[in-house]
């Protein structure tokens, strides 16, 4: 027992077991800060310049067209341009590196933007239902329907193209900023197909309304989408602990070691492309000081290897003390 006591961490103790490859990415702290910021930053002026493209191109279909349905789409189109700015210039911010005035980071930041985004979200979606009470109660005759149609089919296909690249983006770097960007520009793609079968509808058959009822369905698919990404948002902002699985991963990477005994009090939250890991380690009350800090060390690694943005505070503990630390209410259950 003396001897397996003394022993210093083996690299054994500091190598990340395979179980954990295939978790390496797609998550908040996963990336080194400068890969994710690489990342973030070319899918966000992409997302832009996408933007722009989408917002001219449906500003002159709607006029040369009259339709509703493209009149939604571009509304759509010019919010999720404002949402990309936003997202453009948060994840640049987010992604400085910590200083004296923020010593955790600026990564929060990227939250701000998608409520912001949230905001643009529900205005527009509100003008929106304007604009469907007025063509239910006046119909309007629809023009050119034949190139608007075959414009709003290319513009779904550049669409589709960003969604894709986006997806990649998320599955590397797990950036709510781009999640909400991401969820914008969904949501356009969708539009784009229910406008497309809209016009489709009015053109071809006596269902002259069908072009107000696609406008009405994209004012409450706004409506949802805003939810869904104020979801991202407050969970961040009020520091929500990481997912179960993320936290037993934690605490199996901390208890590789056989020398650590218990993992208790284990906080974490995600602040943009960070993490930030507190917890106890309970180890065996005859390890000199050294050894502990050995230990400590060493599973900080271990975390380390699977959380490369990872800010990991870990306090040993004697199993032999009774004396628990800090405010019991922020004590586990």
């Amino acid at each position: 027992m003396t001897d397996r006591l003394n022993t210093t961490p083996s690299e054994a103790d500091v190598k990340v077991t395979p179980p954990v490859a295939p978790l390496m990415r797609g998550r908040p702290g996963r990336l080194r800060p400068d890969e994710n910021a690489k990342i973030t930053a070319r899918i966000t002026l992409i997302a832009v310049l996408v933007g722009l493209f989408l917002a001219v191109g449906k500003a002159f279909v709607y006029n040369a067209s009259g339709s509703i349905g493209i009149l939604s789409s571009l509304v759509h189109s010019g919010l999720d341009l404002f949402g990309a700015i936003s997202t453009f210039f948060a994840v640049r911010y987010g992604a400085r590196p910590p200083d004296q005035s923020y010593r955790y980071g600026r990564g929060k930041i990227e939250s701000f933007s998608a409520v912001f985004q949230v905001c643009l979200v529900v205005f527009a979606a509100s003008h929106l239902l304007e604009e469907v009470f007025e063509r239910f109660t006046h119909s309007h005759e629809l023009t050119q329907t034949g190139f608007a149609m075959a414009a709003m089919l290319v513009f779904a296909a550049i669409t589709l193209w960003l969604l894709i690249a986006q997806t990649w983006a998320v599955r590397e770097t797990g950036s709510i900023a781009v999640k909400g960007d991401r969820a914008h520009y969904f949501a356009d793609f969708l539009s784009t197909l229910f406008v497309l079968a809209g016009l489709a509808l009015a053109t071809y058959t006596p269902f002259e309304r069908a072009d107000a009822i696609v406008g009405l369905i994209m004012a409450l698919w706004l409506f949802y989408t805003a939810f869904r990404i104020a979801q991202l948002a407050w969970a961040q902002l009020l520091d929500r602990e990481l997912p179960d699985n993320e936290r037993e991963l934690i605490k199996s990477l901390a208890l590789q070691d056989s020398k650590v005994i218990a993992v208790h009090d284990l906080r974490t939250r995600a602040s943009g492309p960070h993490i930030h890991i507190q917890m106890r380690l309970d180890l065996d009350e005859r390890l000199s000081l050294s050894e502990a800090h050995d230990i400590v060390i060493a599973a900080e690694k271990r975390m380390m290897s699977a959380y490369q943005a990872a800010d990991i505070l870990i306090h040993p503990h004697p199993t032999g003390c009774h004396h628990t630390h800090g405010n019991e209410r922020f004590r586990e259950g």
